[in-house]
């Protein structure tokens, strides 16, 4: 299947725990609880001892370009909580980070973007962080 998500079992736990925390807020117009959920449960889960590292998963760093552009991007996948601008961590639950999730090396993939926007990136480089957190 083409640009399928691949996450290790770790990250589809940490995933699924905070789609459920989202669905307890009944106030969210447009819950992204619900797009996690679809992301895991599209997604092929590795076994346990299984990593890929050719894939987005959390704490990984990720270089990237807007398709099209010479641009190189560089952030830092995280959970919400330990998000921060000024070092390049960005949130799971920002568009990019939904995008990117579970994603390949050289893949061309779609981020939504405020007001109905799109844009395509592609993905250069993954590399392993060593951040380690747990959803609270």
């Amino acid at each position: 299947m083409k640009n399928q998500r691949i996450l290790k079992q770790n990250d589809a736990a940490i995933l699924s725990r905070l789609a459920e925390q989202l669905l307890r807020l009944a106030d969210v117009e447009l819950n992204v609880g619900e797009e996690l959920l679809d992301i895991v449960s599209t997604s092929k889960i590795l076994a346990a001892d299984t990593e890929r590292k050719d894939c987005v998963a959390l704490y990984s760093s990720v270089s990237y370009t807007p398709a099209n552009v010479d641009d190189k991007r560089i952030l830092t996948l995280v959970c919400p909580h330990e998000a921060n601008p000024e070092l390049a961590y960005v949130s799971v639950l920002s568009p990019i980070g939904m995008a990117l999730i579970g994603r390949k090396t050289l893949h061309i993939i779609d981020v939504a973007l405020p007001a109905n926007r799109m844009e395509k990136i592609k993905i250069l480089e993954v590399a392993n962080v060593n951040l380690i957190s747990e959803v609270e």
